[in-house]
């Protein structure tokens, strides 16, 4: 009789113990498994890769989230630009600090960066569903006076915004996917999750944590031209990849490529580059940098990644590839994993 006690004693440790294992592992499986979650947002392709307890359901309030964005700045953006020369529009307080920092950082750029270029976009047919044109220089002259984002005027104790010109424009389609990347990262961070990747159509990625069985999630850099990759990027935990080139939205003009990136100074898109890509510390800053940079023709493009504390690769029309210093400590080697 003790003997059998002992024997189905055994067993059922033995029972216990297999089914805390199969717990255990089911619970482990569960939490660095990724799971992914895509939507066609901002124009774009936007895919979130999540690992964690509840990643599932984070990655369903981060895409909502990102819809509710994009929803936000497009309607608020329509509604100050429709008013534009007539009256102060109000918005809510989460678009007016959006705003602010966009104009201080755009000022921090020297002004390549330009919230108000929405008129100069236009001339150029590049605004939303349109496929672009060459405008007469007389065209692009006429819309000059409307692109000073000094005419701008934020009310924080109103909370309005006003355009002070009739046939001012913001455009923001530069910046938006880099602060909806920030908020869903936000919200990731939040949910406990142990790693993330935000990819907005490859231009707006940011990460968070560790990629799954350990070591920094890597981002490959496309060439502008080759079908070959610059290299990989290997991404500490919380930076952001941004990235401006003229091969998603371009015109041909007598065999001259013509990007949407218009640079405010002179009008015309930058001749000298074909892309950029900078790494900073949110997805924001490297929207806004990545454009100023690309369209700065005749500036020192590394003294200004320098004043950002960002580092950057570029590749030159000539097809001279440019870096910083520091970025060979973000390249990923097969034979040296950071």
């Amino acid at each position: 009789m003790g003997k059998e006690w002992r024997r189905g004693h055994v067993c059922l440790i033995l029972a216990a113990v297999l089914l805390i294992s199969a717990g255990a592992y089911l619970y482990f499986t569960a939490t660095t498994r990724p799971v992914h979650k895509e939507g066609f947002l901002f124009g774009t392709l936007i895919r979130v890769t999540a690992y964690g307890p509840g990643a599932r359901a984070a990655l369903d309030r981060a895409l909502s989230e990102m819809a509710r964005i994009e929803e936000k700045i497009a309607g608020t953006v329509e509604d100050v630009n429709r008013k534009a020369g007539e009256e102060p529009v109000p918005v809510d307080e989460e678009f007016l600090g959006f705003l602010k920092t966009v104009l201080a950082r755009s000022g921090e750029t020297g002004g390549y960066f330009n919230p108000a270029i929405g008129p100069l976009v236009e001339v150029w047919g590049f605004g939303p569903g349109r496929t672009g044109r060459l405008p007469a220089r007389e065209e692009v002259e006429q819309v000059l006076p409307l692109l000073d984002p000094e005419e701008i005027i934020l009310d924080q104790a109103a909370g309005t915004v006003y355009l002070t010109r009739k046939g001012m424009r913001l455009d923001l389609g530069g910046v938006a996917k880099g602060y909806a990347v920030d908020r869903v990262w936000e919200l990731l961070a939040g949910a406990g999750l142990r790693g993330a990747l935000v990819n907005a159509g490859e231009s707006s990625i940011r990460v968070l944590g560790e990629r799954p069985g350990g070591g920094p999630w890597r981002v490959a850099v496309s060439h502008p031209r080759k079908e070959e990759w610059l290299g990989i990027l290997a991404l500490p935990p919380g930076s952001a990849v941004g990235t401006s080139a003229d091969t998603q939205r371009y015109i041909v003009v007598d065999g001259r490529r013509y990007s949407h990136l218009l640079n405010p100074f002179t009008c015309y898109p930058a001749a000298d580059l074909l892309s950029v890509t900078v790494i900073t510390g949110n997805a924001l800053d490297a929207d806004i940098l990545s454009t100023a940079l690309f369209v700065a023709e005749g500036r020192d493009r590394l003294e200004l990644l320098d004043r950002w504390g960002a580092e950057g690769i570029m590749v030159a029309s000539s097809g001279v590839i440019i870096q910083t210093r520091g970025l060979a400590g973000f390249w990923y080697e097969e034979d040296n994993p950071r």
